[in-house]
């Protein structure tokens, strides 16, 4: 929650400087940091799917589809996040 406020603050920032000088630099780094963490996130999705596929038989159906609902749930919404980033960039851009 504390990194979202960080986010939004620089976001705010940026826009009043019009999009120039520090604060750029900044939401690079961070939008730089998005795609390493939602590279992480696949990588764990993918981990936990194989740990899952192993229990898989030993558990209820309804669960079993539930969790990977879940994971590709996560991973969604971790690969929006990335495409924000990537907006954020070609804002920066211009």
């Amino acid at each position: 929650m504390a990194i979202n406020q960080h986010l939004l603050n620089e976001l705010d920032e940026l826009v009043e400087v019009g999009f120039r000088g520090r604060e750029v630099t900044s939401v690079e780094t961070m939008i730089d940091d998005l795609d390493k963490i939602e590279y992480e996130a696949d990588k764990l999705g993918q981990q936990i799917n194989n740990a899952l596929f192993v229990i898989e038989k030993s558990m209820d159906p309804i669960e079993v589809m539930f969790l990977y609902r879940v994971i590709q749930g996560v991973g969604d919404v971790a690969d929006i996040a990335q495409r924000v980033g990537a907006r954020l960039e070609l804002l920066l851009a211009r």
